[in-house]
C-alpha cells in the first residue's frame, strides 16, 4: 500500500511507531510548553544554543547560554545533570538541536530540544535578545 509519494515500510521498525512518537513528544519541546515552563519554572531548565558564537550574538533566546554544538563534548563540566537541558538551533531542519540533545542523553543528562528553533520560537512573537 501506497501513501501518495510515500512507501509503507517493508522491513519491521527498530521500534514500533507509537513508541517512536511517544518518545518524540517526551523529548521535543514545543514553542509554548518551552516559554510557559521558563515562565513557571525558570531552575529545572538549561536553555542551550548549540549554534556558532556569531549567530547567538545576533539574537538568542533570553537566558540561552551559547555552547557550539562542536564544544559540545568539551564542555560537558559546565552543565549540570539534576536540571532539564534543552537544546536549540535555527530551524526545523537544522539537526543540530537533536544531535546534541542525543549525546547529553547518552552521557546522562535529561534533555529536550527546542521543535523549530528559534525561527519557530520567534514566529509565535516571542522574545530574542538582539545584539545592538
Amino acid at each position: 500500500m501506497e501513501l501518495g509519494i510515500f512507501k509503507t515500510q517493508s522491513k519491521p521498525a527498530p521500534i514500533a511507531a507509537a513508541d517512536y512518537l511517544k518518545a518524540k513528544l517526551d523529548y521535543e519541546a514545543s514553542p509554548y510548553g518551552l516559554k510557559e515552563t521558563l515562565e513557571s519554572t525558570p531552575g529545572n531548565i538549561v536553555l542551550v544554543d548549540v549554534r556558532d558564537e556569531e549567530a547567538f550574538r545576533k539574537e538568542h533566546i533570553l537566558g540561552a547560554t551559547n555552547i557550539p554544538a562542536s564544544e559540545l563534548v568539551k564542555r560537558l563540566a559546565d552543565l549540570p545533570k539534576d536540571r532539564t537541558i534543552v537544546t536549540y538551533c535555527w530551524d526545523m531542519t537544522c539537526a543540530l538541536a537533536p544531535k546534541a540533545a542525543l549525546e547529553l542523553a547518552q552521557k546522562g543528562f535529561k534533555v529536550q530540544f527546542l521543535a523549530g528553533g528559534i525561527e519557530e520560537w520567534k514566529k509565535k512573537g516571542y522574545a530574542v535578545k538582539k545584539s545592538a
